[in-house]
């Protein structure tokens, strides 16, 4: 009967367990079958393992989202279940729920280090509110102490003196200052030279002498300052907040965590894996077993020496000896090729493939300028440019014997001064081309052309209304045939007996072409004659060079005698890879080209016939100046 009774209070209890202890699933959470529901089951309950449907419960997984999880613990957190508000437990979620909704450390770390602190500092005297007092200071003499005695009597400077003393010590308690009113005597005139005092007179001590001193004090104290700094992160500052305080406070906590801040990290051996926190300071050791392929184990220890490093020590009494040279070799054959050594080995032919082609190109820029201002020697203040770009392109055929040599060159320069503007005083296109191939010794078979010309608009200055010249009128081509001697890379001698020279101008309708050697019915004119071309190059010093270029004609119909020349000379001395100073000269002389004869004065001389007399000239011109080049 006894057991009939425990059996149904048995099957009673278990009831109201299932039904009533035990919350409907669909309350309790988020399983994985009910993923829109929270489930938060009792840990207690997993310890019943007598009812097939608790367990079933108990196994099911519970599973967060983030936010869900912060939400969770915040709300834990806050609730008032807790026994002791500092339970470890509590105060680890709370560290736990601040690390998961913040920035990572290094974060905070790199922009405290890196922060500007000169934009929260203000000085701690613009707390102060600064005053001044007039006191008389008599001199150290008997008969003057003792009328200062007297009026010590005076209850208006006894006073004074208190309230003095009184606002200093309030100062030095408040700002902690390091002036000690304490022991400043206030019945020794003396002592109050000690305190910021000012005179009116640059005061000096003196025995003889009695001054009236003003001594600044400070009257009151501000609780609250602002800064006229855009950046300053606050609304005002309360005393005592400096920004040196705040910077100080920092560094010393970052120090601290620097120290005290660790990771952990596990490092696998054959066997074990060994977990190692990385901190500062700490001297603990784990032992790590390495296998090796042979299945060879030796044991390792692993410590951290800092926050950041390792250190991996192998243990006490390992010892590593490299293995004995085997003796015992198997049979193995070796094919070896007898090399007979008292003949040299043929060598293999290299295959190359020739560059005939070398290009190169040159541009320099050179500036002029000349102020002049009262000189009584009369001139004009100036600046003038010269832009020189010269490109080559070279063809060289060693098997065939045969070099092809061509350059192209643009020369053109300005002049600007205060009277006459803006003028050309350079323009030139010069187009080269010689093709050589071997005849005999250092000579040559050679066939040139030349091709000469201007880019721009030539005008007969001071009257910048007619056009003497430009692009194409004139032009001047020459191609000759003959040989050509070259004793060394410097110097070439070409020798032309078969030349022709033509000189073109199209626009007879602007171009007055009688200036060009042509005749006022021609637009051009034909010489066959003569041409010879020398080009020589010297290195005067290390840095000065010299370059010379000679172009002569001859005609053989008309006046062969006459020569035609065209010299120009370049100097370059070196100042750097890209600086130089050059000095250009250029000479012309054609007995076709007529130049007006101008006297003493500068007038033009006419004939008899009331025309301008003109005659062959030479005609030259001179350019130097600091050149910079660039080349490519």
């Amino acid at each position: 009967m006894f057991m009939c009774k425990v059996k149904s209070l048995f099957f009673f209890f278990t009831f109201i367990v299932l039904f009533v202890v035990i919350p409907a699933p669909g309350l309790m959470g988020q399983t994985e079958q009910e993923k829109d529901s929270v489930i938060f089951i009792t840990d207690s309950l997993k310890n019943i393992q007598t009812i097939d449907l608790i367990a079933q419960i108990s196994a099911r997984k519970i599973k967060f989202e983030t936010k869900q999880a912060v939400e969770y613990l915040s709300a834990l957190y806050n609730s008032d279940n807790w026994n002791d508000e500092n339970d470890p437990l509590r105060l680890s979620i709370k560290r736990l729920l601040f690390e998961a909704t913040n920035d990572p450390l290094y974060n905070t770390e790199e922009l405290l280090r890196e922060y500007n602190w000169e934009k929260i500092r203000i000085p701690a005297g613009s707390f102060f509110m600064w005053d001044t007092i007039h006191i008389p200071v008599p001199s150290g003499k008997a008969d003057r102490r003792e009328e200062f005695d007297k009026s010590m009597v005076d209850p208006l400077f006894t006073d004074t003196l208190n309230i003095l003393k009184d606002t200093i010590r309030s100062a030095n308690e408040r700002y902690s200052d390091t002036l000690d009113t304490d022991s400043i005597n206030m019945s020794d005139p003396g002592a109050l030279n000690n305190i910021f005092v000012l005179d009116n007179d640059q005061y000096r001590r003196s025995d003889s002498i009695q001054h009236d001193s003003i001594i600044i004090v400070i009257s009151d104290t501000l609780r609250e300052v602002i800064s006229s700094n855009p950046d300053f992160p606050f609304r005002y500052y309360d005393y005592p907040m400096v920004g040196d305080s705040i910077q100080a406070a920092v560094n010393k906590l970052l120090e601290y965590v620097s120290i005290s801040d660790s990771s952990r990290i596990f490092i696998k051996g054959s066997e074990n894996s060994v977990p190692v926190w990385l901190k500062e300071d700490d001297l603990r050791m784990t032992r790590l077993w390495l296998r090796n392929e042979w299945n060879e184990e030796v044991s390792v220890w692993i410590g951290s020496i800092s926050r950041d490093s390792v250190e991996i020590v192998v243990e006490r009494g390992v010892h590593f000896i490299r293995p004995n040279k085997t003796t015992n070799i198997a049979d193995a054959k070796i094919e070896v090729k007898t090399v007979d050594n008292s003949q040299l080995a043929e060598a293999k032919k290299i295959d190359y493939k020739p560059q005939y082609w070398k290009y190169l190109s040159e541009a320099s820029f050179v500036f002029n300028q000349a102020t002049i201002k009262n000189w009584s020697k009369g001139g004009e203040s100036n600046i003038s440019t010269l832009l020189d770009i010269t490109g080559t392109a070279n063809y060289t055929n060693k098997e065939k014997k045969m070099v092809w040599d061509n350059q192209g060159r643009i020369k053109f320069g300005l002049i600007t001064s205060a009277e006459n503007g803006i003028r050309k005083n350079t323009d030139q296109i010069d187009i080269v081309s010689k093709f050589t191939n071997k005849a005999f010794g250092k000579f040559d078979f050679s066939a040139t052309m030349l091709f000469k010309t201007q880019l721009a608009n030539g005008y007969n200055y001071p009257n910048d209304s007619v056009v003497i010249s430009k692009f194409f009128n004139p032009a001047d081509i020459t191609v000759g045939l003959g040989l050509d001697y070259k004793p060394n890379k410097n110097l070439s001698i070409n020798f032309a007996p078969l030349s022709y020279k033509a000189t073109f101008v199209p626009d007879t309708a602007h171009i007055d072409q009688t200036k060009h050697g042509l005749k006022a019915d021609q637009r051009s004119k034909h010489e066959p004659g003569l041409s010879a071309q020398i080009s020589h190059k010297v290195t005067v010093f290390k840095e000065i060079n010299i370059e010379n270029k000679v172009r002569l004609f001859t005609n053989y119909i008309n006046n062969p005698l006459n020569i035609d020349i065209d010299w120009e000379m370049i100097a370059t001395a070196k100042l750097n890879w890209f600086t130089d100073i050059r000095l250009n000269t250029h000479l012309i002389y054609d007995d076709d080209t007529l130049i007006p004869v101008k006297d003493d004065d500068g007038e033009v001389v006419l004939n008899t016939d009331g025309t301008p007399k003109k005659v062959p000239m030479v005609q030259f011109k001179e350019l130097i100046g600091l050149s910079i080049i660039f080349r490519f």
